[in-house]
């Protein structure tokens, strides 16, 4: 027999990069006579740097009793090739880590452990092909699995890896979930207060769908910020919203108008239906509801749109949260307190006196940076399609008034506002999206900034909100320990 070094390579997805990785081999089958000085045994760590190259030093040769060892172990669907081994070289069965940076991570090294995961070469023509599966590995579409492991913190992720081919020694990865969007507050203690959290936010939150749009040539690119309903969005793990509130066509709907121009969003009912349905699936969570504007417009009357809502909340008393403390802060509620429940608030108004009664689950709010009652946010948008303005902007109000525990919420508004001859809503966002998680982690990890409260942005998914949210389980300058 000869010793051959057998690689196989993980490659990892567009914007993430490997910094190093190990298995550890637990239990294993190479075919009779590939490796006679026990190059193989349980315990063996193989380790790779930034090339992803894992190399083993054993024998070829295939055998069906390798193939019938794997195939005990790891059930085809479990597998990349979703059918099983027939002729393979050899077999592992062991832990895979791997310590990667990038993506959604920003500039964070995060590793990840992957346990009871398969490996194994087999032949195809002239060629030798890898085989990759586990027993936390799910097939699910065009030769990929989704495993299950976990962070450096003991929280779940998920994974997908991809097999290359018969004749490639390669394994796509591709991180899938780094966070429980839906579920994430779950993993806070009670304690932890409103101000100690660090959530992503909606920017006109009810604009994935537009209706009754003047002109109508605007409407896509102008006046849609979000991709996905409100429901969608507290899946992906905002929790924070901006709602701005029209009576309109004999409906509450959303709106994103300036003066007659723009477009009615989704109807307040269809998000009041969503949001009780997501807080029954998931009642450790909680939002703030921003009731931002209520729209003052020739023929549209503010007082009789609020009494419209007052009335159509009555309908949802049960799940939002209420205060007979008419003067209290709710930056300092405990998390515990309003499990379960949406937290409405409403911008201050004197002629609207019905739109607050902290009894009945209505709130105050003010911009500011002073606390008050009942909710104080420092919300200062940068009115620009520059991004290096918006980032410039951000920052200094960031470095000024950012911090957690302060009483208030400090908002980071990542957001870029479109003119007429600029680029529309999607295309700035993606602008400043992409950026996003760098600037988190240089800010929060390198120049140890205290975080924001909240991250606000347009066109917001379940990618960009799991480099936001996952600030809240790793403590500055923590993140990268490998």
């Amino acid at each position: 027999m000869t010793y051959h070094d057998n690689d196989v390579y993980f490659s990892l997805a567009k914007g993430y990069s490997i910094i190093e990785g190990s298995y550890t081999v637990e239990s294993y089958s190479v075919t009779d006579g590939q490796d006679p000085k026990g190059h193989i045994h349980t315990g063996l760590v193989v380790k790779c740097g930034g090339d992803g190259k894992f190399t083993f030093s054993v024998g070829r040769h295939g055998s069906g009793q390798v193939a019938d060892w794997f195939n005990q172990h790891v059930p085809a669907s479990q597998t990349t090739f979703n059918h099983t081994a027939g002729a393979l070289n050899f077999a592992f069965l062991g832990t895979l880590k791997l310590t990667i940076t990038g993506g959604m991570l920003g500039g964070a090294h995060e590793t990840f452990t992957f346990q009871k995961v398969a490996l194994a070469q087999g032949h195809a023509g002239s060629s030798n092909n890898w085989w990759f599966g586990g027993q936390k590995s799910q097939y699910i579409q065009h030769h990929q699995v989704l495993t299950d492991g976990q962070s450096s913190q003991g929280k779940p992720v998920s994974f997908t890896f991809l097999r290359g081919g018969n004749n490639v020694s390669t394994v796509g990865v591709s991180p899938a979930t780094l966070v429980d969007t839906a579920n994430w507050m779950g993993q806070l203690s009670d304690s932890t207060r409103i101000d100690e959290i660090m959530m992503p936010g909606s920017h006109d939150a009810g604009m994935s769908e537009l209706h009754h749009c003047a002109p109508p040539y605007l409407a896509d690119s102008k006046t849609k910020t979000q991709s996905g309903s409100i429901g969608q969005q507290l899946k992906d793990g905002s929790r924070y919203f901006d709602i701005r509130v029209d009576w309109d066509h004999g409906k509450l709907v959303t709106f994103h108008r300036t003066d007659g121009w723009g477009c009615n969003g989704q109807d307040l009912e269809s998000i009041m239906n969503q949001a009780r349905e997501f807080l029954m699936q998931h009642p450790k969570e909680t939002a703030i509801f921003k009731f931002a504007q209520i729209r003052k417009y020739s023929g549209h009357d503010p007082e009789n749109t609020m009494k419209e809502i007052v009335k159509l909340l009555g309908h949802y008393s049960s799940y939002l949260y209420a205060n007979a403390n008419s003067s209290v802060n709710l930056a300092q509620m405990d998390l515990g307190s309003v499990r379960g429940k949406l937290i409405l608030v409403f911008n201050e108004d004197k002629d609207y006196p019905t739109r607050v009664d902290p009894a009945q689950g209505r709130f105050r709010y003010r911009d500011g940076s002073t606390p008050m009652p009942n909710l104080t946010v420092f919300d200062k948008y940068s009115d620009t399609t520059d991004y290096e303005t918006m980032k410039r902007t951000q920052l200094e109000h960031w470095s000024n008034y950012g911090g957690l525990g302060q009483g208030f919420l400090f908002l980071l508004s990542w957001t870029l506002t479109p003119t007429l001859t600029s680029s529309g809503v999607a295309t700035l966002a993606e602008k400043a999206n992409s950026r996003l998680p760098d600037v988190l982690y240089d800010q929060i990890i390198n120049h140890n900034a205290s975080k924001p409260n909240v991250v606000y942005i347009d066109f917001l998914n379940s990618q960009i909100t799991q480099g936001i949210i996952w600030y809240n389980f790793v403590k500055e300058r923590t993140a990268q320990t490998q």
